[in-house]
């Protein structure tokens, strides 16, 4: 579980305490998460608004990009041709965009 790689995340950097942005996604607020949450106080969540694209960076920007210079006015054969394409455009991403800590999605306090 993600949750648990956070608290060892936490443990590792020594904070006492984290703010966790998350969306609306189902396993956001699923019952496991819920309760994860409050067995562990020392985590607080901070959910953002239904649709709050500029609030989301992910979906705001770098989906945007993504569709712009992967599938729009390109051809691929097939979907697993995309999908590569797509894996190939995130790795690049991501070795040019590293943000340390704050690319796991979460900040501490």
């Amino acid at each position: 579980m993600h949750l648990e790689s956070v608290l060892r995340y936490m443990k590792r950097k020594g904070y006492r305490r984290l703010i966790l942005i998350m969306d609306n996604a189902s396993f956001h607020l699923s019952r496991a998460t819920s309760l994860f949450l409050q067995t562990h106080p020392e985590i607080k969540p901070f959910y953002l608004p239904r649709y709050a694209p500029k609030l989301n960076e992910v979906d705001g920007r770098i989906n945007r990009q993504l569709k712009k210079d992967v599938s729009t006015n390109h051809t691929h054969n097939n979907l697993e041709d995309l999908e590569n394409a797509a894996r190939e455009y995130l790795a690049r991403h991501n070795r040019r965009h590293k943000l340390g800590d704050l690319s796991l999605g979460f900040m501490a306090t």
